[in-house]
């Protein structure tokens, strides 16, 4: 069999399907786990790292490349600024309401689980954006 383009890109295709169904299958699994199971993070830690070293990977491959961090909706400026908020603020947001129903209304908890979600995520975000500006810097 020859090793054309259209079978490379097919092959690639079905590949990144493959990676796509795992990467959140993992994720629902760990969901799954934490909130109908109601397992500790200790317990689902495998699971959590085989998750979290695959997102960072594909994270940062990205960037490395030069990819936006919006990648595949076209953003102007303005719009890659805001998403790249909204998207930390969201996810602190996400992370008190699940302390809250995890724990109750113990304050302290919910707001550490919102800063640390939300500074983890802004941090991640903006390395990104360093990253994206580098290559751009060293490609043009």
């Amino acid at each position: 069999m020859k090793n054309d383009e259209r079978v490379n890109a097919d092959a690639q295709i079905a590949k990144s399907i493959g990676y796509t169904i795992f990467w959140f299958g993992i994720f629902l699994v760990l969901l799954y786990r934490w909130f109908v199971l109601n397992q500790t993070f200790m317990d689902t830690l495998d699971f959590f790292l085989v998750w979290f070293i695959a997102s960072l990977v594909q994270f940062f491959t990205l960037a490395s490349k030069g990819i936006p961090i919006t990648y595949p909706v076209a953003m102007n400026d303005k719009e890659q600024r805001n998403f790249v908020f909204l998207v930390p603020l969201l996810a602190g947001i996400l992370t008190a309401i699940s302390v809250f129903l995890r724990i109750g209304m113990d304050i302290r908890s919910i707001l550490g689980g919102f800063t640390v979600s939300f500074f983890a995520t802004l941090f991640l975000f903006i390395l990104y954006k360093i990253i994206l500006y580098l290559w751009e810097k060293r490609n043009t």
